[in-house]
């Protein structure tokens, strides 16, 4: 009887198996450069003080700091929007009529497109200054009075 018991186990551990199922797996992904970190803050105040309407012109830009580190080769780039609208792409509206803002980048005075314009950045590594200045501006009569204006900075990390 043990004779035939073997048998039986011996003929099913060599029965071929009769189906058999494929699993095909891809593995994909994309590697990417660690952002820079920003170190001036994400929430800038601007403020002009007191300016005479006869003065607007002449009134002193004010510091926009937007300073970063950044991993070595870094690229990006920056975009500005304004939540009250644009008189043109250079200038920002703000609460009073005919009195606008304009953002100058400190590295080269041209002024940030505030209608949503890219600018890109490349080859950037350890700390970066990016800063801007502000300035007011004038398209006609103004009013007194106080006034504001915001706008958002969207940085992409490429």
């Amino acid at each position: 009887m043990k004779n035939y018991l073997l048998a039986a186990v011996a003929a099913v551990i060599t029965v071929p198996a009769l189906a058999a199922d494929t699993v095909n797996i891809s593995v994909s992904g994309t590697l990417t450069r660690p952002p820079c970190t920003v170190t001036s803050g994400t929430n800038l105040t601007v403020s002009f003080s007191s300016v005479r309407t006869d003065q607007i012109s002449s009134a002193p830009t004010v510091s926009v700091p937007v300073k970063m580190t950044c991993p070595s080769g870094s690229s990006l780039n920056m975009s500005f929007a304004s939540t009250n609208g644009t008189i043109s792409d250079t200038v920002a509206k703000t609460s009073i009529t005919n009195l606008g803002v304009s953002l100058l980048y400190v590295s080269d005075s041209s002024a940030a497109n505030l209608a949503g314009v890219k600018k890109a950045f490349t080859g950037l590594s350890g700390s970066v200054d990016l800063s801007l200045n502000a300035k007011l501006v004038s398209t006609g009569t103004v009013a007194v009075g106080s006034y504001s204006s915001a706008l958002v900075l969207t940085i992409e990390y490429l």
